[in-house]
C-alpha cells in the first residue's frame, strides 16, 4: 500500500515535469516564432540568389579549412622555409603591402575574430558559423538605373553566406527593441527597416543592411542587391540567377569540374570568379591605352597590340583552384568578336588539329636547358605582316630597300610584304617560340678572333622561332636561305658561317646557317635550318643546333623538356586539342634574370668606343637614306658636310647616341626592383604552364603553378 506523502510527492513531480516540459515548449514555440526555426531546410545552391547582372561575383566554399589558425593559410609554415622565402619578403609588392598595413590589418582581424570568441564565451566562432562554410562576394561597378549606366561613386556589393544555427539565432534576437538597446551604448545602433535590419557601426559614413533566408545571411551596402535576391527567392520572372548564366556554368563551372576529373579530385578547393573587367573604371582607362599599336618606344608593345584588343573582354570566369601540389587558374574570358582587327578575326578562327600531330613535335624540340617556350595556332604570314608594321618606319625603309636589291626565285622583289606573301605559301597556321639563357659564343677563327662579335650588349636572351611547312613546299623555304646566302652583305651581315650539328654516328645532313653583324643585340647573330617540317630562325646558331639535336634525343642524348617530371602533371590537362601552350621553368629562368640585374649594374650612358666604331658605317648609311637622300653615296656629299662637326657628321652623331639610349638603357632603380621581385617569383617557382583553347567569341585558358618549396 501506498502512503500518502509518496502519492503527495509523485503528483508533485509530475506536475513540475508538466510545467517544465510547458514552459520548454512555450520557448522553444517563442524561439520558432520570433527567433529562429532550428527544423528550417538549407537553401540548397547559394549562388540561385545571386543575380546575373552583377559585375563581379567571388565564391569560396570550406574556408575555415584553408587556415591553420587564422590568418595563417595552412601552405605558410611549408613555405617559411623554402629557401625562396627571403627573397620574396624582401620585394618591393611584399614591402609595400607592409607599408600600407596589410599585415597589421590582418593582424587586426585575428584578434577582432578572437575578440568574438571571448565575447560570447567561445558560442560564436566567425569562421567556424559565419564564413567557414559557403561566401559569396558579389555587387556592381555600375549603376544600372541610369542610361547610359555611369560609374558609382562606391560600389555596391553584398555578402552572401551560409550560417550556423547560431549566428541565425543572433540574427533573430538582434530584432529584439532589448538587445538594440544594450548594443546602442558600444555606437552599434540597429534598426528594422521592413524584413531588413539596417546596421550602423561606429566610424562608417553608410548603414548596412542585414537579411536572411533560411541558413542564408545577407550584408549589403546598398539595398538594390537584396531587392533581387528576394524577388530570386519569391521566383520572380524579372530576375535570373548567376548560378544559370552560361558563362559561369560553361566558363567556370565545366572548367573546375573537367580539373577535378582529370586530377581525381572530387571536391576541389576553388576559389570560383566571374569579372566585367570593362565595369571597373581603372581597366577601361587602361585597356585604352594598353597596348598601343602607335607606342613609338615598345615595339613589343605594338606587336602585343595585334593580338590584344582588352575593350572586347566582356566576361571572365573560371576558378582559382588550390591542388595539393600548387595553383591552378582555369576559365573563360568571353569576346566581342565585334571589335576583332582582321588580324584578330583570323587568329582566333585558327584551324582545330589534334595536339598530337601538330603541339607533340614541338615540344619534343623544346631543350631542357630553355627557360620558356610557346605555340600558338594562327596564321603564320598574317603573324609576320603584324610583326613587320610594328617595326619603325626607318627600319622597315632600310629592310624594303635592302629587299629591292635581292633577288627570290630569279625576280627582284619589291618589298618586305612582297617576300612575306611569297613565304606565308609555306607556312602552316602555328608558330612556336623557345627562349633560354644567352651564352656568348666563344669560338674563333684561325687569327683568334672571335668568329661572331657583338658590341649591341645586351641580357636579352637566345630566342628561337619554329615554323610548320606545308608538305612540298620545303624547297620555297630553301631558295628563301640561299637568297640570304647570296646577298647577305645587301642585308648589313657581315659573314656567313655553316655550322654542322654532331650526333653520335656523325653529323646530321642539314647545316645551320649563322649570318654575323656586331650590331644584333646580345649575340651578333640570325641562324636559321630548314629540316624535315620545321624551319627554325634563331638569334643564335648553337641554339639552332641544339634544338636539332633535342629533336632526335636517340641520337644525340639530348633531352626535350617533355622529359621533365614537372611537365607530368601538366601532360595530364592538356586536351587532345587546344590553340597555344605557354612553359616556364624557374631552374633555368633565374640566371636570365640575374643576366639583366648584371646588365642594370654594369649598364652606361656613354657610348662604348668600339660600338661606335662598329656602328658608325650603319649610322652613316641609315641618315643618308632618310634625310640626304638627293645624294646617291657618301662620297657624293659635300666635304663640309661630313668632316668632323659638319651637318651631317653631327646628324650621325645624334642618331648613334640615340640608337645607344635604345639599345643600352641605364636602368633606373625602380627597373632594378621590378627585376629583383621577378627573380623573386621565379626562385619559388618550379614550372608553370598556360593552355589556351581560341574561338572568335571566347578564350578558354588553364595555368598550372608548380612552387618550389625545397
Amino acid at each position: 500500500m501506498v502512503k500518502p506523502k509518496q502519492k503527495r510527492g509523485r503528483r508533485w513531480l509530475r506536475r513540475f515535469a508538466i510545467a517544465a516540459a510547458a514552459a520548454a515548449a512555450f520557448v522553444f514555440l517563442f524561439v520558432v516564432a520570433f527567433v529562429f526555426n532550428p527544423f528550417e531546410a538549407s537553401l540548397p545552391e547559394l549562388r540561385d540568389i545571386v543575380p546575373r547582372g552583377v559585375n563581379f561575383f567571388a565564391r569560396k566554399t570550406r574556408l575555415a579549412g584553408d587556415f591553420a589558425a587564422f590568418p595563417e593559410p595552412r601552405f605558410w609554415a611549408a613555405f617559411s622555409d623554402a629557401r625562396a622565402y627571403g627573397d620574396v619578403m624582401q620585394t618591393r609588392l611584399v614591402q609595400d603591402w607592409k607599408r600600407q598595413g596589410l599585415d597589421r590589418a590582418l593582424q587586426q582581424a585575428a584578434e577582432a575574430l578572437e575578440q568574438v570568441r571571448r565575447d560570447t564565451g567561445g558560442s560564436i566562432d566567425v569562421l567556424r558559423d559565419l564564413l567557414g562554410q559557403e561566401v559569396i562576394v558579389a555587387g556592381y561597378e555600375l549603376d544600372y538605373e541610369q542610361q547610359p549606366p555611369r560609374p558609382l561613386a562606391e560600389p555596391w556589393w553584398c555578402c552572401y553566406t551560409r550560417v550556423s544555427w547560431r549566428i541565425r539565432a543572433a540574427d533573430g534576437l538582434l530584432r529584439f527593441g532589448l538587445v538594440q538597446d544594450r548594443l546602442r551604448p558600444h555606437g552599434i545602433d540597429i534598426a528594422e527597416d521592413g524584413d531588413l535590419l539596417q546596421v550602423k557601426l561606429p566610424g562608417a559614413a553608410t548603414p548596412l543592411y542585414v537579411k536572411r533566408h533560411l541558413d542564408a545571411l545577407m550584408i549589403g551596402n546598398h539595398r538594390r542587391l537584396l531587392d533581387q535576391s528576394q524577388r530570386l527567392i519569391d521566383g520572380g520572372r524579372d530576375e535570373e540567377p548567376i548560378g544559370q548564366m552560361p558563362a559561369y556554368t560553361d566558363g567556370a563551372q565545366r572548367r573546375i569540374d573537367d580539373w577535378g576529373r582529370r586530377n581525381a579530385v572530387d571536391r576541389p578547393n576553388v576559389l570560383e570568379f566571374v569579372v566585367e573587367p570593362n565595369a571597373f573604371d581603372g581597366f577601361r582607362r587602361f585597356a585604352a591605352e594598353w597596348p598601343n599599336p602607335q607606342n613609338r618606344d615598345s615595339m613589343n608593345e605594338r606587336v602585343m597590340a595585334s593580338f590584344l584588343n582588352l575593350k572586347g573582354w566582356q566576361q571572365v570566369t573560371g576558378g582559382l583552384i588550390f591542388g595539393p601540389d600548387g595553383i591552378s587558374a582555369t576559365g573563360q574570358v568571353g569576346l566581342n568578336s565585334k571589335q576583332h582587327t582582321s588580324f584578330q578575326s583570323s587568329f582566333y578562327r585558327a584551324e582545330q588539329q589534334r595536339r598530337s600531330e601538330w603541339l607533340d613535335p614541338f615540344l619534343a624540340m623544346v631543350p631542357e636547358s630553355a627557360c620558356a617556350a610557346a605555340a600558338l595556332r594562327m596564321p603564320a604570314g598574317e603573324f609576320l605582316y603584324a610583326m613587320f608594321d610594328a617595326l619603325d618606319q626607318a627600319d622597315k625603309d632600310m629592310i624594303n630597300d635592302s629587299m629591292k636589291r635581292a633577288v627570290f626565285q630569279g625576280a627582284p622583289l619589291q618589298d618586305m610584304r612582297d617576300l612575306i606573301e611569297k613565304l606565308k605559301l609555306a607556312f602552316l597556321p602555328r608558330t612556336g617560340f623557345v627562349f633560354r639563357r644567352n651564352v656568348p659564343d666563344e669560338d674563333r677563327d684561325e687569327k683568334g678572333e672571335l668568329k661572331v662579335p657583338v658590341t649591341a650588349r645586351s641580357p636579352m636572351p637566345q630566342v628561337a622561332w619554329v615554323f610548320w611547312l606545308r608538305p612540298g613546299t620545303t624547297q620555297l623555304v630553301e631558295d628563301f636561305v640561299a637568297m640570304l646566302r647570296a646577298h647577305f652583305q645587301t642585308f648589313w651581315f657581315r659573314r656567313v658561317y655553316y655550322l654542322k650539328v654532331p650526333h653520335a654516328n656523325g653529323t646530321f645532313a642539314e647545316p645551320v646557317s649563322e649570318f654575323t653583324n656586331p650590331q644584333i643585340p646580345a649575340t651578333g647573330a640570325i641562324a636559321m635550318i630548314v629540316f624535315r617540317d620545321f624551319f627554325v630562325v634563331s638569334n643564335s646558331g648553337p641554339f639552332v643546333r641544339d634544338i636539332l639535336r633535342t629533336r632526335y634525343p636517340a641520337l644525340s642524348g639530348v633531352r626535350s623538356m617533355r622529359s621533365l617530371p614537372e611537365f607530368e602533371a601538366f601532360e595530364a590537362n592538356m586536351p587532345a586539342e587546344l590553340n597555344g601552350v605557354v612553359w616556364l621553368r624557374g631552374e633555368t629562368l633565374v640566371p636570365v634574370l640575374d643576366d639583366y640585374l648584371q646588365f642594370a649594374e654594369s649598364a652606361s650612358t656613354t657610348p662604348d668606343p668600339d660600338w661606335l666604331r662598329q656602328s658608325r658605317p650603319a649610322a652613316e648609311e641609315q641618315v643618308r637614306r632618310t634625310r640626304y637622300p638627293q645624294y646617291p653615296s657618301l662620297a657624293s656629299m659635300p666635304r663640309s658636310m661630313t668632316q668632323p662637326g659638319g651637318e651631317f657628321d653631327q646628324a650621325v652623331v645624334a642618331h648613334m647616341q640615340e640608337q645607344w639610349r635604345r639599345e643600352r638603357t641605364s636602368f633606373t632603380a625602380d627597373d632594378r626592383a621590378k627585376m629583383q621581385q621577378l627573380r623573386a617569383f621565379a626562385k619559388v617557382l618550379r614550372a608553370g604552364f598556360v593552355q589556351l583553347e581560341l574561338e572568335n567569341s571566347y578564350i578558354r585558358f588553364l595555368a598550372t603553378l608548380l612552387p618550389d618549396l625545397r
